[in-house]
């Protein structure tokens, strides 16, 4: 599967995994992964083989927090709710308000076991095997997503993006802001989304 098609496949499914949290008649703008280290690749942000518990690897470094602002902010309250490194979380978009979505410990639906699965034998992990190698495999399915934080999208005063790696600049109207690690050609549809004449 090439990175593109990938990349529009994993944000579909984040979309899908997003929109049972919205209210109704909520109106899904926008979702990207976002974590505290500008050091994790785009694709860890994208599938889960790069999600702690989902078989990826922790990085080992020591991402300095991009928070401006004092304790009961808007963005402090948002930081404090940030997972800590190497965790990823979603950063959700709508037409009424910013959420924070962290990822869940129940696995979804279509990752459980078959009450009547039977183990797969050699030859089925032979198939596996070869499927990977040739990259014809389906990547695993997003984690499920919980609820970590929201607050009012009159809130985000402005969303902008700096340097390559993909930092998402949000600025809140009480004066303060947070900078996250998101995929640049990801955060880039979220800060056109952010602007104040997309919202409806």
């Amino acid at each position: 599967m090439k990175q593109a098609d990938l990349v529009a496949r994993r944000q579909a499914e984040l979309r899908a995994r997003v929109e049972p949290h919205l209210d109704a008649g909520e109106t899904l703008r926008a979702a990207l992964w976002v974590a505290r280290d500008s050091g994790l690749p785009m694709i860890v942000k994208i599938a889960p083989q790069g999600l702690p518990g989902m078989g990826g690897s922790l990085l080992s470094a020591n991402p300095q927090s991009g928070l401006d602002g004092p304790e009961g902010s808007t963005a402090a309250d948002l930081d404090r709710r940030l997972p800590e490194h190497p965790a990823v979380a979603v950063l959700a978009l709508t037409d009424a308000r910013l959420l924070l979505l962290t990822v869940s410990d129940a696995l979804p639906p279509d990752r459980e076991p078959a009450a009547d699965a039977r183990p797969a034998g050699f030859l089925g992990h032979l198939g596996q095997i070869g499927r990977r190698l040739f990259d014809q495999g389906e990547p695993a399915a997003l984690p499920l997503l919980e609820p970590a934080w929201r607050c009012h999208r009159a809130a985000l005063h402005a969303v902008g993006v700096s340097d390559p790696e993909g930092r998402l600049d949000l600025r809140f109207t009480d004066g303060s802001s947070l900078s996250v690690a998101a995929p640049a050609l990801l955060a880039l549809p979220f800060v056109e989304a952010a602007r104040p004449d997309q919202i409806a």
